[in-house]
């Protein structure tokens, strides 16, 4: 073997020796960076989200982007009982959320209102009947004195299901005394009324007890 071919071989082992080297601290540099960083996830300020596990932060975590959709998806494919796609968790008194829009969400349901069921709302396609009346009406019953100063009441009644608004009476006799002149319900059939309490001193007395009603669906 030549001299110039044993310079040459020499020089080749050289460098093959640097590259050897070169290359194992690169796979030292990068075990060591990647192990270090699997002991930082999730543990701190922009520490990374590892999913199966608790995530621990001390501050706000953001995604940022600029999407023609939505930034973030959760799909949770599971038909297991009470599988949901996300879960909220506060401390008593405090909102689930917080959102910078009034903008509807269509398709978002929620269970009660100021704790009130959707069914305690009037629907929006619903006929406003059942909810105000469309009219007022007026009832009268009349009274004829039976004498004797018997103590007796006399009621002018509502239809089933309509609202008593006012009442009174008119037309009575001086020789009778009004005790009490107040709206109620019938204690049989609990319809809603004007009520008039008085004593009857004239058998040949009479007068009539009025009530205005709030009508009611089925309407008269």
């Amino acid at each position: 073997m030549t001299k110039i071919t044993k310079t040459i071989l020499a020089r080749i082992w050289w460098l093959g020796r640097g590259t050897a080297t070169m290359m194992g601290l690169a796979v030292l540099l990068a075990l060591t960076v990647g192990l270090a960083s699997t002991a930082m996830a999730g543990t701190g300020v922009g520490a990374r989200f590892d999913p199966g596990q608790i995530n621990t932060v001390n501050a706000l975590t953001s995604l940022v982007g600029s999407v023609a959709g939505p930034s973030l998806k959760i799909d949770n494919n599971s038909a297991g009982t009470g599988a949901t796609a996300l879960r909220l968790e506060v401390e008593p008194g405090k909102p689930p959320m917080s959102v910078n829009s009034t903008t509807e969400v269509q398709g978002l349901n929620v269970d009660s209102l100021d704790s009130k069921n959707s069914s305690d709302f009037l629907q929006e396609s619903s006929d406003r009947d059942d909810f105000l009346p469309s009219k007022s009406y007026e009832v009268r019953a009349e009274v004829q004195g039976k004498g004797g100063g018997q103590f007796a009441s006399e009621i002018a009644e509502c239809d089933p299901g309509d609202h008593v608004l006012s009442g009174g009476y008119i037309s009575a006799d001086l020789g009778d005394h009004i005790a009490t002149s107040t709206p109620g319900a019938d204690n049989a059939s609990n319809q809603q009324g004007w009520f008039v309490f008085y004593d009857d001193f004239n058998s040949a007395s009479s007068f009539t007890v009025m009530a205005l009603c709030a009508d009611y669906p089925p309407l008269r």
